[in-house]
């Protein structure tokens, strides 16, 4: 995964899910290991309904140049509960083919033997990241595709800012408000030729006030 300075105009947001979360022993007689594995994000599966009204996945070639130059690990988001991080070497950052990939050995502090004992016991299991996104793409629900929900593709992410260890996952949480997010859609719609672009009714009053807002 290469290195890329971004724009800073982007709003974070936040995502959790389940993560194949675990102690990665060396051998059989390896039971004293510290090294933490799991996935901060996985490729090409859609979320549950964000806020209500879409769903995304992450696209193959996300992290592709994502600027990873600092990145923490940490413990429900607190930048006073860091476990790791990029600049130290503390803290390895991968891509595959199922995801983004952690890698760290718990650090001999307190809060490092406790995420230790809690992930051995599986009480942990979860993490989530803080990222930006600046690029992506939209596809809206009508009658014609049948879609419930509008869908949403992250085709690049600008930055990752930390991977977090969570109790409490919500792969719908994000710090990008409505507006923002709107507004990503229009962005992205103003770039499509008008034929690409089917919209029903409620997607395209909403999308409609928005840019009258914006507009004032």
């Amino acid at each position: 995964m290469s290195q890329k300075k971004q724009k800073n105009n982007e709003p974070i947001e936040v995502r959790s899910d389940v993560s194949d979360l675990h102690i990665e022993q060396r051998s059989q007689s390896d039971t004293n290991s510290r090294t933490i594995v799991g996935y901060a994000a996985k490729f090409e599966r859609w979320s549950d309904p964000i806020m209500g009204w879409f769903k995304e996945q992450i696209a193959r070639g996300a992290f592709s140049e994502t600027d990873v130059d600092d990145v923490i690990m940490c413990f429900n988001h607190d930048v006073n509960s860091i476990l790791a991080r990029t600049t130290s070497g503390t803290l390895k950052l991968t891509t595959d083919d199922i995801g983004l990939r952690f890698e760290f050995d718990a650090p001999d502090t307190t809060l490092g033997n406790d995420i230790l004992e809690l992930v051995r016991r599986g009480d942990i299991s979860k993490c989530s990241f803080k990222f930006k996104v600046d690029k992506d793409q939209w596809r809206y629900a009508d009658e014609e595709n049948g879609l419930e929900y509008d869908e949403r593709t992250i085709e690049h992410i600008s930055k990752v800012i930390d991977v977090s260890l969570v109790v409490f996952p919500a792969y719908k949480d994000t710090e990008a408000s409505v507006r923002e997010l709107e507004e990503r859609k229009a962005e992205w719609l103003k770039s499509q030729e008008p034929q690409s672009v089917t919209l029903n009714t409620s997607s395209r009053d909403r999308l409609l006030q928005f840019l009258n807002l914006k507009n004032l």
